[in-house]
């Protein structure tokens, strides 16, 4: 298989190299060695010579030079990551298609990526002074996973959306798909909409109270790979605990969890939140992520949001009708 991401950083650190007057020189060499996707970037951004000199001049060394620190320590990481993250989404990412790589470098600042012309296919420049100067740096996967499907929405370049603001755009998604379509469709189109647009969320599925045992619970509509689970006994598992305990259950690391039921290696952590309705658990909100910590205080407001107007539709109030 062919590699999706690329790491030339180290070429563009070597700026550190030369004098800071010397520096656009050294673009430029920079540019030649990496023919057509520089020259590309900065025609895509209408960067002209003098304001390339510009950008230049107002990096500070420091800087630069804790950015390369960092990176050396990451970069393996971020890239293996990065990689795993697009690869398994093939589908929603087209990959069969071949028509795109990452390339993850230093450039100037001006956007977090960009969609560039390579020598046979789109080339997609995350831009990693950009990130690190509005110190999202850690979130380069996110980054990439945002400029990928943006890429597939006919964007060509972007900023990294914050969680706050994809969340809030997702609910005001939700509420539409719940206003126009039935319970088990809306339950349906909610996963492919989660799957798709939050980097980390590579499980999404339903799990609902079994009618005629109401103690257990049956898989609904879900998105990411098959599951042997398709039916959990309450307090069995952390579905079947969320279920009994009726409250949100988080794990950032499932393998420090005992009552477990494993669905994959490449599951690190999960979060549950139940659906409630007029007092009972009807069902729950379940995802997997394949890294470890990834949900916060955000992921829970944002999941029980949605849970919650799920519930109200059930109940048939009449902001659904």
């Amino acid at each position: 298989m062919r590699s999706i991401v690329q790491n030339i950083a180290d070429d563009f650190f070597e700026l550190l190299r030369y004098d800071k007057k010397d520096w656009y020189s050294y673009w430029k060499v920079y540019r030649e060695r990496h023919k057509p996707i520089i020259e590309n970037y900065e025609k895509a951004l209408n960067l002209a010579e003098e304001q390339i000199k510009a950008l230049l001049l107002q990096f500070r060394r420091p800087m630069v030079d804790a950015l390369m620190q960092y990176w050396h320590e990451k970069s393996r990481d971020q890239k293996l990551y990065c990689s795993k993250l697009i690869s398994h989404r093939h589908e929603l990412f087209e990959l069969s298609k071949e028509d795109f790589s990452i390339v993850l470098t230093g450039l100037l600042g001006v956007k977090d990526w960009a969609v560039v012309d390579g020598d046979s296919e789109k080339v997609i420049l995350i831009d990693l002074v950009a990130l690190y100067e509005k110190g999202i740096i850690d979130r380069v996967c996110e980054v990439a996973f945002q400029s990928v499907k943006s890429f597939r929405d006919g964007k060509m370049s972007g900023d990294y959306i914050s969680k706050q603001d994809l969340f809030e755009d997702l609910l005001n998604q939700i509420e539409e798909i719940l206003k126009r379509a039935d319970l088990n469709e809306s339950m349906k189109r909610i996963c492919e909409l989660l799957y798709g647009n939050v980097a980390y969320y590579d499980w999404v599925g339903f799990y609902l109270v079994d009618e005629n045992k109401k103690d257990e619970l049956i898989l609904g509509p879900f998105v990411g790979e098959p599951t042997e689970h398709v039916r959990i006994p309450f307090g069995k598992g952390i579905c079947g605990q969320a279920a009994a305990r009726g409250t949100t259950f988080i794990v950032q690391d499932v393998s420090k969890e005992t009552n477990y039921l494993s669905c994959s290696p490449k599951v690190k952590s999960e979060i549950v939140v139940p659906i409630r309705l007029a007092g009972e658990i009807y069902g729950e909100l379940d995802i997997d992520s394949h890294i470890l910590e990834p949900f916060d205080e955000k992921d829970d407001r944002f999941l029980n949001a949605i849970c919650e107007k799920i519930s109200r539709k059930m109940r048939g109030d009449k902001e659904w009708s």
